[in-house]
């Protein structure tokens, strides 16, 4: 008889899952062959994985369907509910754990990971978020765990950390991130293998309780699959493999899944246990929903498996927000999020945009990876607006590379601007300016790293040039324009505020003739600089936002009221 071919995808994790399958079966006389695949997302580290559908099985089925390999071996949580009918799953090894570990760097009064790793305790979410700072970088893609975590603590800001365990860990070593989350079920099998080196176990981490954290469904279990008319001759394998809790668990997990109608990438933790199903769903809009600043609902059950009666948490985005009278904040940064947050506070905004954008798609780079090239000596591409941000997200549904490599935004608002198009980016620099980012590049990426910096036609060039001087590759271009949009009048009183996002929304404002308000809020120091050369701006007080938008705005506001006051 001829070795078994047992397909998988080659980074260590899933290697240990096909070698889990090759050991049972070489245990019942059985011969094997491991044959490693590169799958799709292997071959990408942008920040939109939680788009693409299945893309880590495709590559290993399409072999499985080709006749290169008998067995396909995959993570159950990302095989999609609805697999092509030529595709059988032959069975199910038994499971592991199913929670979800949260890891910092360093974290006083918390385990470290490998005590994490020994017992079996566990914290609830609320515990568990007491350990993240306000405005806190999370490493994760998934939409379930951000949709959990933000629907607790809206200021959190998630990061995509792609690639193996191991790189993951490494980007939190490197500081890239606060924290990151993970399955445990991933950590317990590389390190029954001596693949966590000592200075990873050190890290400090906490377990999130299954409760209120519910698994991804089928996370921590193996699917094995099969060609369809395969099935039947391979039913000795099935006995060998299978285990029929798991099997049992997974199915009702999935069949709960398949019913809301969601998929692999669905917001929604599912997890049964014989007859305990723990349950957590985020509403589908619930990305919408957050970039509007609004906070959202989950569902949740904890009981009986026959007791459940799943209740989709469903909201709209109308605002509902009323408007009240002068004085109020006229902005052109046109933030929903933020004028919501600002009217729950007290204080009144009016979105007013001065300037379009339009994308310069045929300026963008294209097929600049080479096939074979190692991921390390990708280029990452540095956003420095939100008006970037957008053009980005547009261009990369056209242009693959620029959706393969990371991202790395200024700051909150960039890396928000892109969250809210779907794609969260893998780094925040929190900076304020071109100065402070130049500053966080040299710091935290090597100049090995190319550089790749889309700007306006009206940009400066001065990130491009201090970033270049200091030996790093960088490639600019004009990727989008900015034009002036025809505003014919604004209700601006005296007493008002305008919020200025941009030197182009300055030159915008002035270019449209329309009144200027005693105070000025200026979103970086080229946005100040810009207004001091325009004579209309020469008889109104001007301040540069210092720190995080909302944050200085909601302060600065309050004690310019106290002392109107007084």
């Amino acid at each position: 008889m001829n070795k078994l071919r047992i397909g998988t995808r080659t980074s260590a994790l899933a290697t240990w899952q096909a070698r889990r399958v090759e050991h049972l079966l070489n245990e019942k006389g059985i011969e094997t062959e491991l044959v490693g695949i590169t799958t799709s997302g292997d071959r990408s580290l942008g920040g939109d994985l939680s788009s693409q559908v299945g893309q880590f099985i495709h590559a290993v089925d399409k072999k499985l369907m080709e006749g290169h390999i008998d067995l396909a071996v995959h993570s159950s949580k990302d095989v999609p509910v609805d697999v092509a009918s030529s595709i059988a799953c032959l069975s199910y090894l038994e499971r592991g754990s199913t929670s979800d570990v949260l890891i910092f760097q360093h974290a006083p009064g918390l385990d470290t990971l490998d005590q994490v790793l020994k017992h079996k305790e566990s914290s609830t979410l609320s515990e568990a978020l007491m350990n993240l700072a306000k405005g806190s970088t999370v490493g994760t893609v998934s939409g379930r765990r951000q949709s959990f975590l933000l629907s607790q603590r809206p200021d959190l800001i998630p990061i995509a950390v792609r690639g193996r365990v191991e790189t993951r860990l490494k980007r939190l070593h490197e500081g890239r991130v606060d924290t990151i989350v993970l399955a445990e079920v991933g950590l317990q099998r590389l390190h029954s293998v001596g693949g966590l080196e000592p200075w990873m176990l050190k890290c400090a981490a906490l377990r999130i309780s299954d409760t209120n954290w519910p698994t991804a469904p089928g996370q921590g279990a193996i699917s094995v699959h099969c060609r369809t008319e395969d099935q039947a001759n391979l039913a000795h394998i099935r006995s060998i493999l299978n285990h029929p809790m798991t099997e049992d668990s997974v199915t009702k997990e999935r069949e709960l899944l398949s019913s809301i109608g969601g998929g692999c990438l669905y917001p929604a933790g599912i997890q049964v246990k014989g007859q305990q199903v723990d349950v957590k769903i985020a509403p589908k809009n619930w990305r919408a929903i957050f970039c509007k600043g609004r906070s959202f609902e989950t569902f949740h059950f904890s009981g009986h498996y026959d007791e459940l009666n799943i209740s989709l948490p469903s909201e709209d985005l109308d605002d509902g927000l009323q408007m009240v009278d002068s004085p109020k904040i006229v902005s052109t940064l046109n933030s929903d999020r933020i004028s919501h947050i600002l009217h729950k506070k007290g204080i009144a905004v009016v979105n007013q945009p001065v300037v379009t954008l339009t994308p310069k798609h045929q300026n963008w780079p294209s097929e600049f990876i080479e096939t074979d090239s190692v991921r390390s000596s990708w280029p990452y591409l540095v956003l420095t607006s939100p008006f970037a941000a957008r053009c980005a997200v547009e261009v990369s549904g056209e242009n693959q590379d620029i959706n393969r490599i990371q991202w790395l935004a200024i700051g909150e608002g960039t890396a928000r601007a892109c969250f809210r198009m779907g794609v969260t980016v893998s780094i925040c620099a929190q900076a304020r300016n071109a100065k402070e980012l130049a500053a966080f590049i040299m710091k935290k990426i090597p100049t090995s790293t190319p550089l790749m910096l889309p700007k306006s036609d009206i940009g400066s060039s001065y990130l491009a040039e201090e970033l270049t001087r200091h030996g790093y590759d960088v490639t600019a271009w004009v990727g989008y324009e900015n034009q002036i949009k025809k505003v014919p009048h604004v209700e601006l009183e005296s007493n008002d505020v305008l919020l200025l996002s941009s030197p182009s929304s300055a030159m915008a404002w002035v270019e449209n003739g329309l009144p200027i308000p005693t105070n000025i809020l200026c979103m970086g120091l080229s946005t100040q600089k810009q207004v001091g050369q325009l004579a209309p701006f020469s008889q109104s007080s001007v301040e540069v936002l210092d720190g995080p938008t909302v944050e200085f705005i909601t302060s600065w506001w309050n004690q310019r009221r106290d002392e109107d006051a007084s």
